[in-house]
């Protein structure tokens, strides 16, 4: 209803400009979250945690590896290291193979943050797309709502010149001083300036609007209305933000399991084959294997496994403030926007009736002018009223649409 009497203008005769290119709220959102670097940098991370994993997996598997040692100890007279303990060198070529077992914990540990940091990444760009969703429609509300009101005042001087021509035949026919028409013409002089300066500014947020979702682009598109409607209803429990949270603490939890986990025995059971000689020129004759278990048990690191857990402690107290501060914030915002947006719709009524009131004022003094009764001036002050009116119903228009984008933005954050 408030754009209707806002783009319908009382006056007759005044149509608003046409361009062959016209580009809609969706398509700078869509092109916004394609060229965005920071949601193609998460869409990576989450690529890379299937590596994560894959590398877990890979770790499970036994470890083979081959090594090799020639090592010649020249030993005579009164030279060289004791052959009791060289030999005289040693001779090795051996295939080894080691394993860690009894470590499912570990491994589940491991899986775990894996599966949380993906968690994150994928919260973080729901996150990001919602931020930048917002700027964005931001941005075009700006742009929308200069260029409407370029609009507006570009059919408004069309008007005013309209009407000058019809003071000049008043002049010429003695109804009409001459004062009246150089005061219409300084009217019309302003009008064309302010024109000029609200092009240049449309063009100037269209510029801005291109640059935010990634395009290189400088041309002048018609943005069309957004009718951007409330999506949904409040639900904390579906908001990223508020679900950040709640991952963090089981991150935390995890850490705290991983430290334990550090802490715990580990068993290995290894093996190896080849040759192992002091005596190079016979080495066929000592092809052997071993095999065995190796245990290590941490006893004492100087109470560092207490601290790293006092430090987590730290961090999940100041989680639980953040958490606890959202939560009363995020409802305070709902009952905030929707008294705004209330406030709002009672004061676009009043003003328009004010429009309704300002138009009848205008057609008045129209009929009085021609007719001789009143001045220019009381006329165009009339006129300015009600440009100030019409502005002032979109302005209210492109608020509420703005209160409805941040109420968006908190519903799906």
């Amino acid at each position: 209803m408030l754009r209707r009497i806002f783009l319908a203008f009382i006056l007759s005769g005044l149509t608003l400009i046409a361009y062959n290119q016209t580009r809609n709220l969706e398509f700078y959102l869509n092109q916004g979250i394609q060229n965005s670097p920071l949601l193609n940098d998460y869409r990576n991370k989450i690529k890379s945690s299937v590596t994560d994993s894959l590398l877990i997996g890979a770790a499970r598997k036994p470890l083979i590896g081959a090594k090799s040692q020639l090592l010649y100890s020249p030993y005579y007279h009164n030279f060289g290291y004791d052959d009791v303990i060289t030999d005289g060198g040693n001779y090795t070529a051996v295939v080894g193979v080691t394993q860690t077992i009894f470590n499912k914990k570990e491994l589940t540990n491991k899986y775990k943050t894996i599966d949380l940091q993906k968690q994150s990444v994928n919260n973080s760009s729901r996150i990001t797309t919602t931020e930048l969703n917002k700027i964005i429609t931001d941005q075009y509300l700006t742009s929308f709502s200069g260029l409407t009101d370029f609009l507006f005042n570009k059919n408004f001087l069309e008007l005013l010149e309209k009407e000058n021509e019809i003071v000049k035949l008043f002049v010429k026919s003695g109804t009409a001083k001459q004062t009246d028409y150089l005061s219409l013409l300084v009217e019309i002089e302003s009008q064309e300036i302010l024109v000029s300066q609200l092009k240049y500014q449309y063009r100037k947020d269209l510029m801005l609007l291109s640059k935010l979702c990634g395009l290189n682009d400088s041309a002048w598109y018609e943005l069309p209305d957004p009718k951007i409607e409330i999506k949904g209803a409040p639900d904390i429990a579906k908001s990223s933000s508020y679900n950040q949270y709640k991952i963090d603490s089981i991150r935390i939890e995890n850490e705290k399991m991983a430290i334990d986990i550090r802490y715990r025995p580990k068993v290995n059971w290894f093996a190896d084959a080849g040759f192992l000689t002091s005596n190079p020129w016979n080495f066929y004759r000592h092809f052997g294997y071993s095999a065995g278990l190796s245990l290590n048990i941490p006893l004492y690191d100087g109470k560092q496994r207490g601290i790293e857990k006092q430090k987590l402690a730290f961090t999940e107290n100041s989680r639980q403030v953040y958490e606890n501060t959202y939560y009363k914030q995020y409802f305070q915002q709902i009952q905030q926007l929707n008294l705004e947006l209330k406030t709002l719709n009672e004061i676009s009524l009043q003003v328009e009736n004010q429009l309704k009131t300002s138009q009848q004022l205008v057609n008045t003094f129209k009929s009085q002018l021609e007719a001789g009764l009143i001045q220019m001036t009381e006329y165009i002050n009339a006129i300015k009223n009600f440009k100030t009116t019409s502005r002032n119903i979109n302005l209210i228009y492109i608020q509420k649409l703005q209160v409805i984008n941040e109420m968006n933005f908190l519903l799906t954050q």
